[in-house]
């Protein structure tokens, strides 16, 4: 098993426009857990305080796309059983572990909450790691 991908271990910048729209408009958020990416909020995280999804899918399209605007994207395709997760490749997407066949878990998860304007919801890949090539 292999990590290609780990929030934890990336600056905490990621996290820094997250904690700003909690203070402004979820402030009972970071009483609970901290601010995120903090070393509290990573400890609720650890203690599934803070929710969070596992998949586990193959690598089944890597390389370049066109959408249906006719713009073309360097994408991999993650195959979840017959549902497909389209990511955007550049990145840690393009190691080399990253192959066609390749089984891979997938973490993530979703801070969301009503801003005055609506509804905010910010989507972070936790974990990518290879299993199997």
């Amino acid at each position: 098993m292999s990590v290609v991908f780990d929030l934890r271990n990336s600056t905490d910048s990621w996290a820094a426009l997250v904690n700003i729209a909690l203070a402004e408009d979820w402030p009972e958020y970071i009483n609970k857990y901290g601010n995120v990416g903090s070393e509290r909020w990573w400890n609720n995280y650890d203690s599934d305080l803070i929710p969070n999804s596992q998949v586990i899918g193959t690598v089944s399209f890597i390389g370049r796309r066109k959408d249906f605007f006719n713009e073309e994207w360097d994408i991999v395709e993650i195959n979840q059983e017959g549902n497909i997760t389209v990511y955007d490749r550049p990145g840690f997407w393009e190691s080399e572990e990253i192959v066609i066949g390749a089984k891979v878990i997938i973490e993530s998860f979703e801070i969301s909450f009503r801003q005055k304007y609506g509804p905010m919801k910010y989507d972070f890949l936790r974990l990518v790691q290879v299993i199997e090539t």
